[in-house]
């Protein structure tokens, strides 16, 4: 066919073109018969096609139906956990109500809910969809919450229902004090506890809170909070409730001396503590003792101690003589163990007894404390101290109404008594109470010091210890600390803010206390009044301050601003337990703001995050941590406002 076709294609024994006739009418059978190879290739491209677009198809129905199915999932998820919500909070109302065969079925219902959800997303499509780029933050969210939940519902609730059907809080209150036995019942069960919680918080630590959306946000944030709220209170009852309860008596009496810091005459920790009860806890139920022995204490405290002076000299030089001899001044101390120290040497001296341990609050913490527990009437007075009215009652119309330093003196005691006996009586709610500590101890209202180490260390776990850091290991400690020098009442209108500042090519850190005397007249009782300004020429509303401050550890102090005040001789140098240290005397006229810097140097290799005390006044403290200060100290926390 091949020699006929080119025969067919010459003419005189010459090649000659084929016209469209000729291929039409005789290579047509051959191409049909025959097809050429590029006929071929077309033919093939044509029939690839096909298995291109079929799988792409076959994915992108698949993709649909999956993200219909996840959708429908998702729904059903968040049905399950906002039903659970509501549920969890009929099974709260029903042990309050002591219902128990209620709580036994809404348990079982909120087990089932929990199952379901967990069943959903505990597989293959949400591993999937988890990993999809922008909405898989927000599928990760939902499956390790909705994991994280499970776990709690599945391994603790049943422990803690089981609990909550004996542990009645509106009961704990006895006659004199707590009800241990609850507290007793909870503690082989907090181990495991723990141990759930903290499996549950692995979950959700995988969470991206700032990659998912609001609407998730909201689904999920409540369970998250939750958790991780409930983990490390859970984790420190289980680390600390074998200490807490022989704290409160179980197994022997405890004694401890309670004091009560004055703020309106300002010191280190507080203020004047001029009152102060010795507690005796058996049991659970406290006493408030008023033998013998508390009236020795009391009138060693106040009529001269006789206790040994401030060793070695460069510490004493910091302070004025008689910070030692009279109780009202053992909180001029910043160190609070070192105040803490003095009571218990003056308790031994009087009664020849030891105590357990010394806890400090002020008027402030106490006002918290009223806000829970209700309003006291003060025995023998017509007034009633409240959470609103208990700090101008305490600080200022005490000194006010009663004529004599004396009478005042009386009144404070008896408010003081009821107040403490009120909160002692158990009769509040736990956890508002809980609440109320927590915000004084962040207020630096609350000090502890235990003779027990297990006891100490649960302070220094809380914050509570007051302690002056002598070393740089886990934190960069700065601070600074007030002493009325005008023996007044006074800083009942005292007004002050905290800044700390860095220079990082100087290696140097600044604290500055700016002081603001908001006194609004002179007409004030000699008990309130200065009554040492005449001494230095100075109006009876003067504010007269020791300012103190510390380097930091292994620094000097390089410079203070004022240099030096305008009564040198009260200005002071020296070394509080290896730091070294400055006090400046300061005076701050009625209506007049004064600020006092302390610059140190700080060690090559500190490298911690930093922290900041101060003496609390009636009013909060501001605190500010410029920007300077974060590269030097990582990991220091902006305080919030």
């Amino acid at each position: 066919m091949r020699a006929a076709y080119d025969a067919m294609l010459q003419r005189d024994g010459q090649p000659v073109a084929a016209t469209e006739e000729d291929v039409d009418d005789v290579t047509r059978p051959l191409m049909i018969s025959e097809p050429s190879k590029k006929d071929a290739k077309v033919k093939k491209r044509r029939r690839v096609w096909p298995w291109i677009v079929f799988p792409l198809l076959i994915v992108l129905i698949a993709a649909g139906v999956g993200t219909w199915f996840l959708f429908q999932q998702a729904m059903q998820v968040r049905d399950d956990l906002t039903e659970m919500k509501s549920e969890l909070k009929v099974v709260v109302d029903q042990v309050k109500d002591g219902d128990v065969e209620g709580v036994a079925v809404t348990a079982d219902k909120i087990k089932s809910l929990s199952a379901s959800a967990n069943e959903t997303v505990d597989t293959p499509l949400w591993d999937l969809a988890a990993k999809v780029p922008f909405v898989g933050a927000n599928i990760q969210a939902v499956a390790e919450t909705t994991k994280a939940t499970d776990i709690i519902v599945s391994e603790a609730l049943p422990s803690v229902l089981e609990l909550l059907k004996t542990f009645d809080l509106s009961g704990l209150a006895v006659d004199g004090g707590i009800d241990l036995q609850p507290f007793r019942d909870v503690q082989p069960l907090l181990p495991a506890l723990s141990e759930t919680f903290a499996k549950a918080q692995g979950h959700l630590d995988k969470i991206d809170r700032d990659a998912i959306l609001p609407f998730v946000e909201d689904n999920i944030g409540q369970v998250v909070d939750m958790v991780g709220e409930a983990t490390p209170l859970i984790e420190v009852g289980n680390k600390y409730l074998p200490t807490i309860l022989p704290m409160l008596g179980d197994g022997g009496t405890r004694t401890y001396a309670v004091m009560f810091q004055n703020n309106a005459e300002i010191r280190s920790t507080g203020g004047n503590p001029g009152n102060a009860a010795i507690l005796s806890i058996t049991d659970g139920k406290v006493t408030m003792r008023e033998d013998w022995a508390v009236v020795s204490f009391a009138a060693l405290g106040y009529g001269g101690t006789g206790l040994p002076y401030i060793e070695p000299a460069e510490k004493a030089a910091l302070f004025e003589n008689d910070t030692t001899q009279y109780v009202q001044n053992y909180t001029r101390f910043p160190e609070f163990a070192d105040t803490s120290s003095y009571v218990q040497q003056l308790w031994t001296a009087a009664t020849g007894e030891n105590l357990d341990g010394v806890i400090s609050l002020d008027p402030v913490m106490l006002s918290y404390m009223l806000t829970v527990a209700g309003p006291v009437d003060v025995p023998g007075y017509d007034r009633q101290v409240t959470g609103e009215n208990a700090v101008q009652t305490l600080m200022s119309d005490a000194y006010e109404d009663f004529g004599t330093g004396a009478e005042a003196q009386l009144f404070f005691d008896a408010a003081a008594g009821a107040i403490f006996a009120k909160v002692m009586s158990g009769d509040w709610e736990p956890m508002p109470m809980f609440d109320a500590f927590g915000r004084g101890t962040a207020e630096q209202r609350v000090y502890m010091s235990f003779v027990n180490p297990n006891e100490q260390a649960m302070a220094v776990e809380f914050g509570t210890d007051g302690k002056i850091y002598t070393d740089t290991t886990t934190t960069a400690q700065v601070g600074i600390y007030l002493n009325d020098a005008a023996y007044s009442k006074l800083e009942y209108y005292l007004s002050t803010s905290m800044d700390v500042a860095c220079d990082p090519t100087a290696r140097t850190v600044t604290t500055s206390i700016t002081m603001t005397n908001s006194i609004p007249h002179g007409d004030f009782s000699n008990y309130t009044l200065g009554a040492r300004n005449g001494n230095f020429g100075l109006p009876r509303t003067t504010m007269m301050l020791d300012v103190l401050s510390f380097a930091l550890p292994g620094g000097q102090i390089t410079a203070t601003s004022p240099e030096g005040s305008d009564y040198p001789d009260m200005d002071r140098t020296g070394n509080y337990n290896g730091l070294d240290a400055r006090n400046i005397f300061a005076t701050v006229a009625m209506g007049e703001t004064e600020t006092v810097s302390f610059t140190s140097t700080v060690p090559e290799g500190v490298n911690v995050p930093l922290s900041v005390r101060y003496s609390p006044t009636v009013t909060q403290t501001p605190v500010t941590i410029q920007e300077s200060c974060m590269a030097m100290f990582p990991g220091t926390e902006v305080p919030a406002p």
